[in-house]
């Protein structure tokens, strides 16, 4: 071939623009190579470059990417032999693109390193601003955002001292989002708002989407969620006429995550599951993680595990393959709560561990925080209780590094699962300070509400155990009230199984059984197994209460199955004290025995003292049956100290008369017995304490309902057993005339 026929090369290598222009992919690639052949034989090396660069931009549409580098390493010899150092260059930065898309991101640095040597030998700027924003996305890429920074910022100079506007913009862009990472909100809506002034200026119509965009993500990080919108939907409306579906696909994630943030989940649902498609469609990896993620988010609310645990899965291979470690960390947030939820505790406690590491190692707080929080609930459950106040404390550190607005409710979430902490372990005045800071917090920041309704459960729990079941049953219908107007159905059926508890608490057997009954499977569909074995559980107590042992030995048999398969310490203490029960109901005292042995056994590990108290009690009991008094007297004593321990953390003589009285019958009980042992005095001691505090209407019900089970006549024992028995009676109307 002669230079004579250069023409025919020049008119193949059009025909492939022009094919290339038309989506004609595979033409193009045709023509592409029929010019480079062309060029090579004529001796134009330059043009057999640009024939060659075609061919790898081709073969990068078509997925063929090894086939693409490979074009990008022949263009650039190329170039090299043609003496073209900046076309050379070119074609190193493009090559580097490439290696970026595939995850090889020391072989893209490589690139980029060679092209910037050139670039700085030939002193072009707008070249060496391009090579600085490209390793400034490799190291973001990596999660390394300060250096990513210094990059933008010589990309930023570089582009201003060759005058380019829109290059300078898209890297200011760029920086502006590592200020968004470490929360510096006014700075990176400032130049936001600067490189949106450049890009309306310049007309250039993507460069105003991907500002409006940007804008809005600094929004919604604020929590800014009116303006958020505002700016997701005007990006929708600037991205249409231009057909920029990434854009499109953009806007409509951000809007579907001020809808979650608002609410508003089934239209976030809707919204993401649109964008998602999108992303595939455009096979766009980064943007179909972020949408899978946002995806597990809306399914975890709506209680649909199964689909919210495929969703964060697929988002987090994908953030894997990438080689995106910043969104690594939210994403292992989300899987570990799945975990948690579904009952896998300790591989929920790793998934939350590993996600603390990676969000302390990009200086996460608010995610390393939500780490923290769902270790302590693990805890927690597993009846770990200085484990998970621990966690809890530390999440609250960590919420307090926070800016506003996120800071009120990140600290007060911390202040309340601390207050559900210390009502379990009978520390009410710190359950109180806890709640009292939590609710300062909710009525000065408005976005703070969005915990409202764990506040109220918490309130709710608290009241119960001081006795207040008014209040506490007003809480917890609140509670469930405000959850479901929030979409949190989860938080919603905990509510409706508290409120069944203190109907349960008040004698309201019927409506406890409803309501239990509809706790159980509201919990199904949420795919809680815990849950489901409080609703199992709650019937056993139920049975209990109605007198039907063997159904409730049933009842608590599955109940304490659930509670097994989902590690929970604390619904297996609590299955195991209404199990005694039913057993002792059923006659059989010593399975009653043991099981009530294995309860002590986990409440003294959990450091709960009502619930040792209530299995004390119920272990005189046994002992009253069987006799021994001495015993019995001993576990009423050790009932009453922890009884005793728990009021006096209460803050007002009130309060201590409400919760007292729950105890009558404990009360009562010690007093029958040191009576029985001829301790007619300190049954007087203890019950003037008792009256002083309590009044003394149900010591003198409790008293004269043992009396009157006392047989004093008739064929019910011999002689001497029915005088020691009106003696016994004489003795105990004496006690009650004393204290009543």
């Amino acid at each position: 071939m002669t230079t004579q026929d250069t023409p025919t090369a020049e008119q193949r290598f059009h025909i492939g623009i022009d094919a290339l222009n038309d989506g004609k992919l595979d033409k193009a690639l045709d023509a592409f190579t029929d010019a480079e052949v062309r060029f090579r034989l004529a001796g134009d090396f330059k043009r057999a470059g640009d024939s060659r660069s075609m061919i790898a931009d081709v073969q990068r549409q078509k997925n063929m990417l090894e086939q693409a580098t490979s074009s990008y390493h022949k263009a650039m010899q190329f170039y090299h032999d043609a003496d073209r150092p900046l076309s050379e260059a070119g074609a190193a930065l493009s090559l580097g693109h490439l290696e970026r898309q595939q995850v090889q991101l020391d072989l893209a640095q490589k690139a980029y390193q060679v092209a910037e040597q050139l670039y700085v030998t030939h002193n072009n700027l707008k070249g060496q601003g391009n090579v600085a924003m490209a390793l400034g996305h490799i190291e973001l890429q990596r999660g390394q955002t300060k250096q990513a920074a210094v990059y933008y910022r010589q990309a930023i100079k570089h582009f201003s001292e060759a005058g380019d506007a829109t290059n300078e913009a898209d890297a200011r862009r760029s920086h502006a989002d590592i200020e968004r990472l470490y929360r510096r909100f006014a700075e990176a809506e400032a130049e936001y708002r600067r490189v949106l002034e450049v890009y309306q200026s310049t007309r250039d119509r993507y460069g105003i989407v991907d500002a409006l965009l940007g804008l809005g993500r600094i929004y919604l990080d604020e929590q800014r969620l009116d303006e958020a919108a505002s700016a997701f939907a005007d990006a929708l409306q600037q991205a249409h006429p231009i057909e920029y579906e990434l854009g499109e696909a953009d806007g409509n994630l951000g809007l579907a995550e001020v809808s979650l943030a608002r609410g508003q989940v089934d239209q976030a649902l809707s919204v993401a599951q649109n964008a998602l498609q999108v992303y595939t469609n455009l096979r766009n990896g980064l943007g179909g993680a972020h949408a899978n993620r946002v995806l597990g988010e809306i399914n975890l609310r709506r209680g649909q595990l199964s689909y919210a645990n495929s969703f964060m899965e697929r988002a987090l291979r994908t953030y894997k393959a990438i080689a995106y470690p910043l969104a690594w960390a939210e994403t292992t947030v989300g899987l570990g709560e799945i975990q948690r939820r579904r009952g896998s505790l300790e591989r929920a406690l790793q998934t939350f561990d590993e996600a603390r590491l990676q969000a302390h190692a990009s200086a996460n707080a608010q995610v390393e925080g939500r780490a923290l929080l769902g270790i302590g609930d693990i805890y927690r459950q597993q009846g770990r209780i200085a484990q998970a106040a621990t966690a809890y404390q530390e999440a609250r550190v960590h919420a307090e590094q926070l800016g506003q607005p996120r800071r009120a409710p990140a600290v007060a979430e911390a202040d309340i699962r601390l207050a559900r902490l210390a009502v379990f372990n009978g520390h009410l005045d710190e359950a109180v300070a806890h709640l009292a800071q939590a609710l300062a917090l909710i009525n000065n920041h408005p976005l703070a509400a969005q915990v409202t309704p764990m506040l109220l459960l918490v309130q709710g729990q608290q009241l119960l155990t001081e006795g207040d079941f008014t209040q506490a049953e007003t809480r917890f219908s609140n509670a469930h009230d405000q959850a479901e107007a929030q979409q949190e159905p989860l938080l919603a059926t905990q509510a409706l199984l508290e409120l069944a508890r203190t109907r349960l608490a008040r004698g309201e057997l019927e409506a406890a059984a409803m309501t239990c009954t509809e706790v159980g499977r509201q919990f199904q569909l949420l795919e809680s197994t815990d849950g489901d074995g409080g609703a199992v559980l709650g019937l056993a107590q139920v049975l209990i209460g109605q007198q039907r042992w063997e159904e409730a030995i049933v009842r608590c048999e599955e109940a304490l199955t659930r509670f097994n398969q989902s590690d929970d310490l604390i619904g297996q203490a609590d299955t195991m004290l209404a199990l005694g029960l039913a057993h002792r109901g059923d006659g059989d005292l010593n399975e009653a025995s043991t099981a009530l042995e294995q309860a002590l056994t986990l409440y003294q590990q959990q450091q709960q003292p009502l619930g040792e108290s209530d299995t004390r009690y119920e272990l005189a009991g046994i002992f009253l049956a069987r006799g021994e008094l001495d015993r019995a007297a001993k576990e009423f004593a050790r009932a009453i100290t922890l009884v005793e321990h728990v009021m006096n953390t209460l803050r007002t003589p009130q309060q201590w008369s409400i919760f007292l009285r729950q105890y009558g019958e404990l009360y009562a009980q010690a007093a029958i017995t040191q009576v029985r042992l001829n301790q007619q005095e300190q049954a007087r001691t203890l019950l003037a304490a008792f009256v002083r505090i309590a009044g003394g209407q149900e010591i003198a019900q409790h008293l004269s309902a043992y009396e009157e089970t006392v047989p004093t006549s008739g064929d019910a024992g011999s002689e001497e057993e029915i005088r020691g028995n009106k003696d016994l009676v004489k003795r105990l109307k004496q006690l009650r005339k004393a204290v009543t």
